[in-house]
């Protein structure tokens, strides 16, 4: 005999000092939302979802840029899953000294993990799971401005920083700020059922994001923490975008050879200087989609290639839609 009452899901939110405040909020409205569509269920069949904050410290309270989190002291034992927001921090350099000084959350993070609980991270909190040492060997995403950071500092990391959530285990990883819908809307599939996830989702006007990350990133960026001569590559390559090179005429411009350039690309962006400029002449070609309506012809002229089926073919492979289909999606309406 069914029992007369519905299941429960716990879920805690992990609060600290400088998390980010709507990947901390945006959750718990999903899941009230969630709670409130079922109302009409049977009680057998409704899962609803609690959600409590939960800090690494001992003070009943966290506050984080004005906003106070009222948190559960010891609650890791009775939860089933666990999200954490976003570490709030300025540049590349200050977050490195912000992951490194969240030792209690790390600490708290590897007993979630300990204890079995789903963990959900996204953006820049995927870094914080993986300085815990809970990510080596595994794949992830995080938001594709991060990713360079990921690499240089989590190499045993399998980044995949083109998808916008990804599950590995008990582990689900997602990418920018938005995606804490998608971390929550995941939660929500998992527990009940895919029907109730799709009728949130539209109920918070939010589509299927299949394609990924590639359509909303710019170029595979090359910060001020590289070299000397990835500086000098990454202006001479955007000064480039609309004629022909080559990676003979790169090396030359940055004073060295071309075996040095090729492994300095390597090991600062894990790619080629050919690939580098197929990500620029992409970017450029959706801002010219995004806002004029030339002749893919012209397109592709402006982006350094001949002809259009060439540009195409490497739009279609990095930004994961055609030509055409992008300027519908993203273009211009007038």
């Amino acid at each position: 005999m069914a029992a007369n009452h519905p299941t429960t899901v716990r879920v805690g939110i992990l609060v600290f000092p400088g998390c980010v405040r709507s990947a901390a909020v945006v959750p718990q409205d999903v899941f009230e939302l969630a709670n409130r569509v079922q109302m009409a269920r049977p009680l057998q069949e409704r899962v609803v979802f609690e959600t409590l904050w939960v800090s690494a410290g001992p003070g009943r309270s966290v506050d984080s840029q004005g906003l106070r989190f009222a948190t559960a002291a010891s609650t890791i034992a009775r939860l089933d899953a666990l999200i954490v927001p976003g570490v709030g921090h300025a540049d590349a350099e200050s977050l490195s000294s912000v992951l490194t000084a969240l030792a209690p959350e790390q600490a708290l993070l590897r007993k979630a993990a300990r204890n079995g609980l789903h963990l959900l991270a996204g953006c820049s909190a995927t870094c914080l799971v993986a300085q815990a040492g809970l990510l080596d060997g595994r794949t992830a995403t995080t938001s594709w401005w991060l990713a360079s950071f990921c690499r240089n500092h989590y190499p045993l990391v399998s980044l995949q920083a083109e998808e916008i959530l990804l599950q590995d285990g008990q582990f689900v990883t997602a990418a920018g700020l938005t995606s804490y819908f998608d971390l929550a809307l995941w939660l929500v599939g998992q527990h009940a059922g895919a029907d109730l996830r799709q009728l949130v989702a539209r109920m918070l006007l939010l589509e299927e994001r299949s394609i990924g990350q590639t359509p909303y990133a710019p170029a595979a960026t090359i910060t001020a923490q590289g070299p000397v001569v990835m500086e000098r590559a990454q202006r001479w390559l955007s000064k480039h975008v609309d004629k022909s090179w080559t990676v003979a005429a790169l090396a030359k411009h940055c004073h060295t050879s071309e075996r040095t350039l090729l492994r300095r690309f390597q090991e600062v962006l894990g790619q080629s200087p050919v690939k580098v400029m197929q990500q620029l002449r992409v970017d450029r070609a959706k801002r010219l989609l995004e806002s004029t309506l030339i002749s893919l012809e012209d397109v592709a002229a402006r982006c350094g290639y001949q002809d259009v089926a060439t540009l195409q073919k490497v739009f279609k492979k990095l930004a994961g839609l055609s030509l055409g289909e992008y300027r519908v999606r993203f273009g211009t309406r007038r």
